[in-house]
């Protein structure tokens, strides 16, 4: 039985052929952080996902993209469509589609469009972010992602992947951390005392 990151990922890349738009897509969240060998555990898997280029951009593709979805995906799962937050305290501020198993057979799948010129670089210095299956973002951008999310398991996260990361990989966190103005928060959370 084929999971469901695979059988979203085959719908997007068609979702992309037909646009004829590349697409641009990594696994991020607490998937990603496992895939990066650090043991914790996840209910859901999260994509983050450019769809265009930046000369033909295909714009706001999140509510058709939702709709390609409930089409190809059919009645065994729920596809919900949420724009960009316009909440002040949204850390993110993304696009998101959000994908459920019916039958409660897969893990909730959470769809991210990007949004920043970061993230697209993210996944622009990936080995294959065109094409095949779905690998696990970059550590250093993973660690602005959850930055901007700040929660408990995110601090945490932070905190191992910088023990898995090189040097150049951390030069790079802390780059990003100066872009998004969260240079600060990322030396508190190095700081705070591992709960383990």
């Amino acid at each position: 039985m084929k999971s469901l990151l695979k059988i979203v990922t085959e719908c997007i890349d068609k979702f992309s052929e037909q646009a004829g738009v590349p697409r641009l897509a990594a696994i991020i969240g607490g998937e990603a952080v496992i895939m990066h060998g650090i043991p914790r555990t996840t209910i859901d898997v999260d994509i983050l996902l450019f769809c265009g280029d930046e000369i033909k951009d295909i714009g706001n593709i999140g509510k058709p993209l939702a709709s390609f979805l409930r089409q190809e995906l059919g009645g065994r799962f729920e596809v919900k469509n949420f724009e960009t937050s316009k909440d002040p305290s949204d850390p993110l501020k993304h696009d998101l589609i959000i994908i459920t198993d019916l039958e409660k057979r897969f893990k909730k799948l959470d769809i991210l469009i990007a949004n920043y010129q970061w993230e697209l670089e993210g996944l622009k210095g990936m080995d294959s972010p065109h094409a095949g299956p779905l690998y696990p973002y970059p550590k250093e951008y993973l660690v602005g992602m959850k930055l901007m999310a700040g929660g408990v398991q995110d601090r945490e996260d932070i905190r191992n992947l910088f023990l898995v990361m090189s040097d150049s990989e951390k030069q790079k966190a802390w780059d990003i951390a100066r872009l998004i103005r969260r240079d600060k928060k990322l030396t508190r959370v190095l700081a705070e005392e591992r709960w383990r």
